[in-house]
């Protein structure tokens, strides 16, 4: 009888620190867990765009961003600056008439900002991408995503036909593709697209 009450006690003995150990490692996770979270929101509050700079826009651009701001865009993938251009937008996982509106949006099938190959992005030229009539080839583009801040340099300024795809092709390089129509101040459906094209520096 008494070697059974031992061999209960060691059980139950073995169960109760199995319990403590499990506890503990619980309380682990979730503290590093809690600590990992923060980081990441760090991370995401470095991609806030300050208060947006509308001097430039057309009329009908300001109310579509304004009644964009209830909508729901889609995930910000990254922040575009382009200091020369007085451009600064945040980039979504979208090319809907919301994300335009509120933004610039990464072309479906083509590479994400920062990955190998060749990213699209286009935004309106009456919004977001009014200062791309400004630029110059050599100018500099600042990329920052949740991966870390990359830096282009514009290799190309080019005026396409809407129809023409090949600007989305992929790329061995790491690049940037904005796209916009154009003129930039044409009246209604623009006839052209304005591409500028960037490389990593």
């Amino acid at each position: 009888m008494n070697v059974a009450l031992k061999v209960l006690e060691r059980i139950s003995l073995l169960i109760g620190a199995s319990l403590v150990a499990l506890a503990g490692f619980v309380w682990v996770d979730g503290v590093a867990h809690s600590r990992s979270a923060v980081a990441e929101f760090e991370q995401l509050r470095e991609l806030a765009v300050p208060a947006v700079d509308q001097r430039t826009w057309s009329e009908q651009r300001k109310v579509a961003y304004r009644r964009s701001l209830s909508e729901e865009a889609g995930a910000t993938l990254a922040i575009l600056r382009i200091e020369s251009s007085d451009i600064e937008v945040p980039v979504f996982d979208s090319t809907s008439k919301t994300a335009l509106n509120r933004g610039s949006g990464h072309v479906a099938g083509t590479a994400l900002p920062g990955a190998q190959g060749n990213s699209a992005i286009a935004g309106h030229r009456d919004g977001f991408f009014r200062g791309l009539k400004n630029i110059r080839v050599g100018a500099e583009i600042e990329l920052a995503t949740l991966s870390g801040q990359q830096h282009y340099r514009v290799s190309e300024i080019l005026i396409v036909d809407p129809l023409d795809v090949s600007v989305l092709s992929p790329t061995e390089d790491t690049t940037i593709t904005l796209i916009t129509c154009y003129p930039f101040h044409f009246v209604g459906p623009a006839p052209e697209r304005f591409i500028v094209r960037a490389t990593i520096i």
